[in-house]
């Protein structure tokens, strides 16, 4: 009773928590020169509606239907600006507030705080009631609803993780990103969930570029179960410039199948930097690593392995992080988890410092396994996948044609091509329509080109050779037209019955071999 009596007073009176512990979290972390703000907002798609015109019951659902989207958002701040320092406490029950400014009873609070106990005593052990409210008083590096620094900085986006990634986005804020996380509801399964996240991303991004200090410069990442909509978004919008996954075990069995469903999951589509987290012990369960391996081809991708034994998931998180600093219930591994969680932010920053930055810091940073006094080498490994170049896609080879000429185009495509065939210059008929373009536009050259290209990928298509002998005849060379007209119609000759379309081919054949 005493405990829950001085919980309550301190949730009454934040000013009465003015710990000596402030620094003691972020001590041994790579907190940058900015001073931190955090804020809750709450905005509205009115072009989403998220609840039908009647209830189950056949009633009318009263109120405004549009999509509401709860963002919490850390970002760069003048320093002394907000209206107090943001307590351990407060990120214990955040995820149930659509403003930063909404009341929350005393009781609703204790009830969220106790859950977030139970779930860190149910993971690592048991705590003594000191040690846990030594921890909700410790004060954190954001502000409450302060004012954003004057100046444009890169954008982070992820679905929130309540409490999860807390410090993690409080350091990265530090070192100049705006980093916003997206409430978001229980959705069965990860395929689904992408269907109502991804437009709430993408919403989230358009809203803060134009109203918070954001640049163009754009990144995502997440946590766990709230990292696999940020791998689909990545494949699936051409925005974002870098992805990261903390411990999201999308190649393990049992998950992988849930987010490869998603008629998002494309991996060749992924042809931007990706840093893959996890702990060693959980690594011998991908059984599907080979999408990352192989499949993502087109994206440097780095692997981050932790090495610690029997690193538990949590240990990613802030749960993990703070159990070990405060909570005493780590044992002789906490020295050891303390420094994995270290290492795993240090590269999460350095990897969005390269890629969103353009810093050479963080480029060295991930080109070598850096040498440290405190950090062991065995406590983990970093390697490196390097892309492969895709092969053109239509637009792209168009492109190409326009620079460089047809022959340097095609010889370009056909050496692309042995690493991907999943471009759209495959599909015969992008091919066969752009040659036709170019042949109305009397390109002789380029649209024999396209047609003989098309003729490559498709040897065993009659109507292709049919269109190669068109552009050859149009073009006045009867010759040509000519031979590949004998070709097409040997081809057609092997056909024991003709449909009404090659009778057709065989008719523009014969004719072209009586001219």
């Amino acid at each position: 009773m005493r405990f829950r009596l001085f919980i309550a007073a301190c949730l009454l009176s934040p000013s009465l928590l003015t710990s000596a512990q402030k620094g003691k979290i972020y001590e041994s972390l790579p907190v940058g020169k900015y001073a931190v703000g955090y804020k809750i907002i709450t905005l509205t798609d009115e072009s989403r509606i998220s609840k039908p015109e009647f209830n189950y019951l056949g009633e009318k659902n009263q109120g405004d239907r549009s999509e509401k989207i709860t963002i919490h958002v850390w970002y760069p701040c003048i320093s002394g600006s907000g209206t107090r320092n943001v307590l351990f406490s407060d990120y214990c029950y955040q995820e149930n507030l659509k403003s930063s400014t909404e009341p929350l009873d005393t009781v609703q609070k204790y009830s969220l705080i106790s859950g977030k106990r139970r779930s860190i005593e149910n993971w690592f052990g048991k705590t003594q009631d000191a040690d846990w409210i030594d921890l909700l008083q410790t004060k954190m590096l954001a502000q409450l609803n302060a004012d954003a620094a004057r100046k444009k900085f890169p954008l982070l986006v992820g679905m929130l993780r309540p409490l999860s990634t807390t410090i993690v986005n409080e350091v990265l804020a530090s070192q100049g990103y705006v980093v916003a996380m997206i409430n978001h509801e229980n959705i069965n399964g990860f395929a689904d969930a992408a269907l109502v996240e991804i437009p709430n991303l993408q919403f989230a991004i358009e809203w803060l570029q134009k109203h918070e200090n954001v640049s163009n410069q754009l990144g995502t990442f997440g946590f766990s179960g709230s990292g696999f909509t940020q791998v689909l978004f990545a494949m699936y919008d051409l925005r974002v410039q870098a992805l990261a996954d903390i411990e999201s075990g999308i190649y393990m069995e049992g998950l992988y199948q849930g987010i490869s469903a998603s008629n998002f999951y494309k991996p060749s589509k992924l042809k931007i930097p990706f840093l893959h987290i996890f702990s060693h012990d959980l690594s011998r369960q991908e059984k599907y690593l080979d999408d990352f391996e192989t499949k993502c081809k087109f994206s440097n991708r780095y692997r981050l392995i932790l090495n610690q034994p029997k690193l538990h998931h949590w240990d990613f998180a802030t749960e993990g992080y703070v159990s070990s600093l405060f909570l005493k219930n780590r044992g002789e591994a906490a020295s050891n988890i303390e420094k994995s969680f270290e290492i795993a932010t240090n590269y999460l920053l350095n990897f969005f410092d390269a890629q969103l930055k353009g810093q050479i810091e963080g480029q060295k940073f991930l080109a070598e396994k850096f040498k440290s006094e405190k950090y062991p080498s065995s406590l983990w490994e970093i390697s490196n996948y390097a892309a492969k170049i895709p092969a053109p896609t239509r637009e792209e080879f168009e492109l190409i044609v326009s620079r460089l000429g047809i022959d340097s185009a095609t010889h370009l495509t056909l050496s692309r091509l042995k690493d991907d065939s999943s471009t759209d210059v495959m599909v015969w008929f992008q091919l066969n329509r752009l040659g036709y373009q170019y042949l109305d536009r009397t390109r002789y050259k380029e649209a024999i080109g396209v047609f003989k290209l098309n003729i490559i990928l498709h040897p065993d298509d009659p109507n292709l050779y049919d269109s190669l002998c068109e552009g050859y005849e149009r073009s006045g060379d009867n010759e040509n037209a000519r031979k590949y007209a004998a070709i097409t119609k040997e081809m057609l000759d092997k056909k024991s019955n003709l449909t009404d379309a090659e009778k057709g081919l065989m008719g523009n054949a014969e004719k072209r071999l009586r001219n």
